[in-house]
Parts: structure tokens; sequence; C-alpha cells
């Protein structure tokens, strides 16, 4: 009889290539889930490999190979495009032969039980995780718009990573969209009302696959998408700089007297922009609203403000608060900042600051952020000290 006290058990990374030991561990993990989707495709839909290959103009040669577990030539991007092509190629078809459509395969569902707490979800978490399947069991992961931008313009190795995290979770409504916080400000702005927490405006009709198409024609327009998207946060850096000067300019001793007097008025300021709700409504007001791009109804936002109505659970209120704090740290190392005398690593760095303000917003509004980046995680401990932030663990 065996001696069951002879055994150890231990946990598996959810990776078996990991815990084999395998180099590259992510690649092939990666590899054999797009290569799952693909099989479950062509079953469900009844398609021969020549039939596949017909319907998408790649080779039944590589859906053999798939179907034969033959993955060694295929890079991530080539099984990305053919379980697109062939699922748009199954789709297409009016009906299975038993008269149902054909739907995307799912996995199975996780089991019932309280309904998961909301969390937006950072590269750098997803990135750096061995999984996301242990966050879900507890928390439904809100992904910003921002996040497929970051996956789809960063280096290759990260973007797999990523894809990688992704794709453990797509079947089982792991995946939830939110808008980034300028569509959050447009509803404020036009509504003149809260636009209430991210997870109450889940960009609706998104899917994984859905985020593998688009990326897929990103791939293929060579990045022009990408390009405008950076464009757009090139101008929020303009924006940035603009408020953090109106800031600069309202900090008494920030730019006069001794290096201790000098410490000590930016250190009152980090106190302020947390704990004083009358300083946010007031500079919202006062010099927001009266600024060259101030939105056309500033006048009834700066009513809003005036009247104490703006409050930490308003888009406007959580996108001042976090940008004068980024911004403190800028003014204390530059003092005022001039667009034209920032180099170009600058520059780059203030980008860099404007999507990760993205995050930090949405997190401090849902109160629950998981992300590794140190900066964004003591912006979010300074402003939602009642939050939840998950740290890095050596497991994650």
């Amino acid at each position: 009889m065996t001696d069951e006290a002879a055994f150890e058990l231990v946990d598996g990374t959810g990776n078996v290539f990991r815990d084999l030991g395998d180099p590259d561990a992510e690649l092939k993990q990666t590899k054999a889930i797009l290569a799952a989707d693909i099989i479950s495709v062509l079953d469900e839909s009844g398609f021969t490999v020549r039939k596949a290959g017909e319907a998408t103009g790649f080779a039944a040669a590589d859906f053999s190979r798939i179907r034969n577990a033959n993955l060694g030539r295929f890079t991530i991007d080539r099984l990305m495009r053919m379980r697109t092509a062939l699922f748009r190629a199954a789709r297409s078809l009016a009906a299975t032969p038993a008269g149902a459509a054909v739907t995307e395969p799912k996995r199975q569902p996780s089991g019932l039980g309280p309904i998961p707490r909301p969390i937006i979800v950072h590269k750098s978490y997803a990135q750096g995780s061995r999984s996301l399947l242990h966050l879900q069991r507890d928390w439904r992961l809100l992904f910003p718009d921002v996040f497929f931008f970051e996956v789809a313009s960063t280096d290759p190795s990260a973007r797999q990573s990523c894809l990688s995290r992704l794709l453990e979770l797509h079947g089982d409504g792991g995946v939830h969209v939110v808008p980034n916080v300028g569509t959050l400000l447009r509803k404020e702005i036009d509504g003149l009302a809260c636009a209430g927490p991210p997870s109450a405006n889940l960009t609706q009709g998104l899917s994984l696959d859905a985020f593998f198409t688009q990326f897929d024609e990103l791939y293929e327009d060579q990045g022009n998408a990408v390009s405008d998207t950076e464009a757009d946060f090139d101008r929020d850096v303009d924006g940035l700089i603009e408020r953090a000067n109106m800031f600069g300019g309202r900090i008494r001793g920030a730019s006069e007297g001794s290096t201790d007097q000098r410490k000590k008025a930016f250190r009152e300021a980090r106190g302020t922009v947390p704990e004083d709700p009358e300083f946010i409504s007031d500079f919202f007001a006062n010099f927001v609203c009266r600024s060259a791009i101030a939105p056309a109804s500033a006048t009834r936002l700066a009513e809003i403000a005036r009247s104490g109505k703006l409050g930490p659970e308003w888009t406007i209120y959580r996108w001042v608060q976090v940008q004068l704090l980024y911004a403190l740290e800028w003014l204390e190392k530059r003092g005022q900042l001039d667009p034209v005398k920032l180099t170009a690593k600058e520059r780059e760095n203030l980008q860099h600051d404007v999507i990760d303000i993205e995050y930090v917003i949405l997190g401090v509004l849902q109160g629950a952020l998981a992300s590794r980046d140190k900066r964004m995680r003591a912006v979010f401990r300074t402003l939602r000290p009642d939050g939840v932030m998950l740290p890095p663990g050596p497991n994650s």
C-alpha cells in the first residue's frame, strides 16, 4: 500500500508549461489557448480543415497542424488572425444543421455565489501576474479602454503577457470594458449630473473577441488608430500642464523662500488636495471653468461646484484631485512648466502620467484598483484610504 505521507501536494500555477519549468511557458500557454479556441470553432461549426481553409484564406494544412497540436511554426499574431477569421466565417453561416445560430465557444462558467466586487485592472498588474483567474473568483475585473490601447501599442513581449492573461478569462464573463475618463466627464458635463462609478457605465457590446478583431485591424492598419489615440493623449498633456501651472500659482511659498519653506508649501498642498472639498470645488469653478479650453456648460458646472453639490462621487471632482497630485510632483521638481522648453523625454513622461491618471481616477471612483505601479498606488491610497488596493503578492 502506498504511503500517502510520502507525497506532497503542490498547487499548480494555472500554466502547465510553467509548472514543468519550460522557459517559454507564457508563449506556449497563449498558443495552446488560441489553438483550443480554433479547434472548438471547427468542432461546433462542422468545418473540415479543407472547408475552414476555403472560408478563411488560410491553408488547410495549418488547421490540420493545429488539430494535431503542432504549433511550433505559428506565431501568436498568426493564430489570432486565424481564430478571428474562422469565427467570422462560422458566424456568417445562417444556422447550424440543427437550426440554431453559431455562437462563440464558451468555457464552463463559474459557480454561483456572491456578486464579485468591481475592480479596475492596470496593465502592470495583468502583465506581471501569473494568472488573473484567481482574481476573478472574488472580483469583477474592469478594463478601461486605455488598457487595450496600451496592449496594442506596447512591445511584443509585454503584449504577449497581457493577451495570455486575457485569453484565460475569455468565455467566463471575466472581461468587462469601462469607458475612459473623458467619456464619463462628457456625461457629467452634458447632463450636469454625476455619472456614477465605472461599473455603472460598462461599454456595451464588447467582448474579448471584439478586442482581438480590433487588435488585428490595428495591426494590419499599421497602427493608425493607435497613432490617433497617442495624439489625443498628447493634447491631454497640454491640458495637464495648463492645470499644473494654474495650481502652482496658488501655492503660497512654492517659488520663494528657503528649500525647507518650499518643501513645507508643497507638503501643505498635498494635504489640501485630498482633505479640502471646498478647495477642489473652488479650483474647478474659478480656474478650470474659466480656462481657454473650458466646456460650453462651464458656467452651469461652476454653479454646481459653488453650491457644494460637486463631491467625491463625481468624475469631475476626482479628475481634479488626481491631476493636481500628479502636477505637484512636476511643480516641485521643475517649477512652472513651459511646454516649449520641455525635452522630448519629459513630454513622453508626461504622456505616461496622463495614461496612469486615467486608471487612478477610475480606481478611486470605483474604490478598488489592482496595480503594481508604486506612484499610482500612493495616489490611490491618498485619495481612497477606505478603498482596496490589491498588493502585488508573490503568487499573484
